[in-house]
């Protein structure tokens, strides 16, 4: 009962707010705004166009809006395509796809979009993000920029830029400082720029160089060997000491069978995928013919690890170890590329034929057991 007052209340205030608010709220595929207005402007619809000047805010979200005005309050605009020609005499804040701006505003302005075009006088702070930025303006106060492909000309006080490619034209003048963000360091000589110059490399390289990525590398390689094949120790740790043993004691077998099991298989999923079950099925076989490739390439290792404590009575902690172990000596042997194609070669079939034998050998016992 309580949430139906608050919501007829709600409804009440939300109502009262619209009979007396000073707004006029436009709808439709194509909106003209032709004449000046004296009130706040909302519009929604497919297309804008506002060719006239306006007394208070204007609010428009559409797919394209073309405003030439004169505005006297904030300019709000959000679409796919925006283009204003104009002046403010407050904020300007501009979202959406493509967009480009040529006029004035005595406030601040805001743009977030992918390609911005901009040719700006802005009183006080400019802030613009961006895939593209092209911008030509003088700003009174601090101009911050974000973007991959940055383009700058025009005057600015202090000037802060986080991109991968900016370009500084002759005509560039900085009266503060300027800080900026690339992978490279920038020739600004050609430039006056009268404040500090710092600069930094993208927090995603300083990562880079700081940490050790090829150490990281590694201990991934491991550990994503590790998990799996614990994982299914723990679950089914008759059928991986069986697989493992019969991985190292049969391992011309194991590896003759995995390699005629392989070969069919990567000729079958491409089929499977073309026939009328198709995708579903294709996807399942894919993936689960992938994840026994995956893991098998490690049995093998595995069985060394195993023999080193040949005269260790069989225990949990005892396979941990030789899981440890096996797959210390197979990431460590894969870290030279030659050797480790050659350790796959090696090591795959016999893995995939050793766990196809123990599924084999699991199916038999239980028809004669009378289970199938």
């Amino acid at each position: 009962m309580r949430r139906y007052i608050f919501l007829f209340v709600g409804l009440t205030i939300l109502l009262t707010c619209l009979k007396f608010a000073d707004a006029k709220i436009l709808f439709g595929d194509k909106i003209n705004i032709e004449q000046p207005l004296y009130e706040e402007v909302i519009a929604l619809g497919d297309e804008i166009f506002l060719t006239n000047s306006l007394q208070k805010e204007f609010v428009g979200v559409a797919r394209k809006i073309f405003a030439e005005t004169d505005i006297k309050k904030d300019f709000i605009g959000v679409g796919i395509k925006l283009d204003f020609t104009g002046k403010a005499e407050q904020d300007i804040v501009l979202i959406g796809n493509t967009i480009e701006a040529n006029g004035i505003s005595n406030k601040s302005m805001t743009v977030f979009g992918k390609n911005i075009q901009l040719n700006m006088l802005v009183a006080n702070n400019l802030k613009a993000s961006a895939e593209n930025i092209e911008i030509t303006g003088n700003v009174g106060a601090k101009t911050t920029l974000w973007g991959k492909n940055i383009s700058v000309s025009g005057q600015y006080n202090d000037m802060q830029i986080y991109g991968n490619e900016i370009i500084f034209k002759p005509d560039t003048i900085i009266k503060g400082d300027l800080t900026y963000n690339s992978p490279e360091k920038q020739d600004l000589s050609h430039i006056n720029i009268k404040g500090n110059v710092v600069w930094s490399e993208p927090f995603s390289e300083r990562i880079k160089t700081k940490t050790p990525i090829e150490k990281l590398k590694k201990l991934y390689l491991f550990f994503s060997l590790l998990f799996p094949v614990l994982i299914m120790f723990f679950f089914f740790p008759n059928l991986f000491k069986q697989t493992t043993y019969t991985s190292g004691q049969k391992y011309i077998q194991s590896f003759i069978s995995g390699l005629f099991l392989i070969i069919p298989t990567l000729i079958a999923i491409p089929i499977i995928f073309i026939t009328i079950i198709g995708a579903p099925l294709g996807l399942i076989v894919t993936t689960s013919f992938l994840s026994a490739i995956y893991i098998s390439r490690v049995f093998p290792s595995i069985f060394l690890g195993r023999i080193i404590f040949y005269k260790v009575q069989d225990s949990s902690w005892v396979w941990i170890l030789a899981i440890f172990i096996g797959i210390f000596l197979f990431t460590t042997i894969s870290l030279h590329p030659t050797a480790k194609i050659l350790l796959n070669l090696l090591s795959i079939p016999a893995g995939f034929g050793a766990l196809f034998w123990g599924r084999m050998g699991l199916v038999k016992r239980l028809k004669k057991e009378g289970i199938l």
